[in-house]
């Protein structure tokens, strides 16, 4: 049986009208819309890096840094090892200028003298408000 070239023709213009093309949700899916984007902008991954420290909720957590801002070395990395040694967790992150470290005890004064000493310290540790409650 032939189908003359007309009818195809007629056939191939209905199914345009009707609208068979591709599917916009299957199109769409799997891309971050343009709106999603704009409301949640991206975490640098020293920000994500801090928040993971803060949801593992660490009792102290503190960021160190090379006073002169400079990448951290060898020799930094085995003073923060030596000084904090009861660490859950050490990260080093802002493309290797910064090390968070993470954990549950708190550093003894005179270790935390000689990271002071090397680095500029920041401390996002939790109150001692914070600390009780959460023991409780």
């Amino acid at each position: 049986m032939r189908i003359p070239i007309n009818k195809i023709a007629l056939l191939v213009s209905i199914a345009s009208l009707m609208g068979c093309g591709p599917n916009e949700g299957v199109l769409k899916s799997g891309r971050p819309s343009a709106d999603s984007s704009a409301a949640t902008p991206a975490r640098s991954g020293f920000e994500q890096d801090l928040s993971d420290m803060r949801d593992a909720d660490y009792s102290f957590i503190y960021v160190l840094r090379r006073k002169d801002g400079t990448l951290l070395d060898s020799e930094d990395r085995a003073l923060i090892r030596a000084s904090i040694l009861d660490v859950n967790r050490r990260v080093v992150s802002a493309e290797g200028r910064a090390a968070i470290i993470g954990t549950n005890f708190p550093v003894p004064p005179d270790k935390m003298r000689a990271v002071y000493d090397r680095f500029a310290v920041e401390n996002y540790s939790k109150t001692e408000a914070e600390n009780s409650d959460t023991a409780r």
